[in-house]
């Protein structure tokens, strides 16, 4: 495909992903989605089996990941019970950190009109995994900083389990808010969010230092901030001009009582998971 604007040639991948990185862009990230492939390959993600995705967040109990996939049914029900309600019908969606694609599946299945946008076009874990639902939707290979849409062009932008991967929140929600319409909604699913800076930063290093162990890797040439804080959360409302509104899905008494336990065990406090929405001002 030819950007008829800058004259850029971006090529169509497998499973009808549609690359919009230019070349220096796709050499920037192209040591991150290595080591990220290859740990998430390792963790089994994905499957031979397309009936696998069709069925997404549903997810067979014997799957490696199956756990998560459990929270993500919890979020994907508190986001269809108490957010989509609120929010009118037929919305322009942007599903930022788009994956597999199952959430653009589901959205497209309720009469939205999604975009689905992530760096990984890998057809078990990423973009190429899309082409099981035969979407009608586009999947584009893009960057949350350099967004290849004109301003306001979507009513919904939704960070999919996603944010917590951006180098630089204000610049990655300052460009999520350009690309929304006056009023448009702007929402975080499943980013990681503590109390304590600290608490965070143990995570990340427990987390890589995991990888190191596991896959020979500690994948880190692309510097993600990887966790939230409420005190971030309040500082990026404040830049901004936003104003944050949280939803709570219950994810069972085990993942409730996490906090008590680690109190008891006096280990780091665990992170908690949230609907953030928030509104373009006018």
């Amino acid at each position: 495909m030819l950007c008829a604007a800058c004259a850029i040639e971006y090529p169509t991948l497998e499973g009808g992903v549609r690359c919009l990185l230019p070349l220096a862009r796709r050499e920037r990230f192209a040591p991150f989605l290595a080591d990220y492939t290859k740990i998430r390959l390792a963790e089994r993600r994905g499957s031979d089996d397309p009936a696998y995705y069709r069925a997404l967040p549903d997810c067979p109990p014997d799957h490696p990941i199956a756990w998560q996939w459990a929270l993500r049914r919890r979020t994907f029900a508190a986001l269809v019970r108490r957010v989509l309600p609120r929010l009118p019908p037929g919305l322009q969606v942007l599903d930022l950190g788009a994956g597999v694609g199952w959430l653009s599946h589901r959205l497209a299945e309720r009469g939205h009109r999604p975009c689905a946008v992530d760096l990984s076009p890998d057809p078990y874990d990423g973009l190429g995994a899309a082409r099981h639902y035969r979407p009608e939707w586009p999947r584009l290979q893009a960057e949350f900083d350099r967004l290849p849409f004109p301003d306001g062009e979507a009513d919904l932008a939704i960070f999919n389990a996603s944010l917590h991967y951006s180098t630089d929140y204000r610049a990655t929600l300052g460009e999520a808010l350009r690309v929304l319409r006056p009023g448009g909604t702007l929402l975080v699913l499943e980013s990681p969010i503590y109390r304590r800076e600290e608490s965070g930063r143990r995570m990340v290093e427990e987390r890589h230092a995991d990888f190191a162990r596991r896959f020979g890797t500690r994948s880190e040439s692309l510097p993600s901030r990887e966790f939230l804080t409420w005190d971030t959360l309040d500082g990026l409302a404040r830049e901004l001009g936003i104003t944050w509104h949280r939803v709570t899905p219950w994810y069972g008494w085990k993942w409730a009582m996490r906090p008590w336990v680690a109190r008891l065990r006096r280990k780091r406090e665990p992170s908690r998971f949230v609907l953030l929405s928030a509104v373009k001002q006018r």
